[in-house]
């Protein structure tokens, strides 16, 4: 018997995946730029492309806690 998973849960998984799927392209991207000695990005794009995946991550949690309450 397969097991569904629930709404909440689907949510929660793909905005914690794309949330890490970010930081690790940020991190790859800014190594590769450096090693070039090329790193002139703008501070807000920057301080964006550090802050999504943290929102994303953080929403991921907030989704998966509030739906495990409502369930319950």
């Amino acid at each position: 018997m397969a097991t569904q998973m629930k709404p909440y849960v689907k949510l929660a998984s793909t905005l914690a995946s794309v949330g890490l799927g970010i930081f690790l392209i940020e991190r790859f991207g800014l190594s590769e730029l450096t090693k070039n000695g090329s790193l002139h990005i703008d501070g807000t794009i920057l301080s964006l492309m550090v802050l999504a995946p943290v929102v994303l991550i953080i929403a991921a949690a907030l989704v998966f806690m509030i739906g495990k309450m409502r369930r319950l």
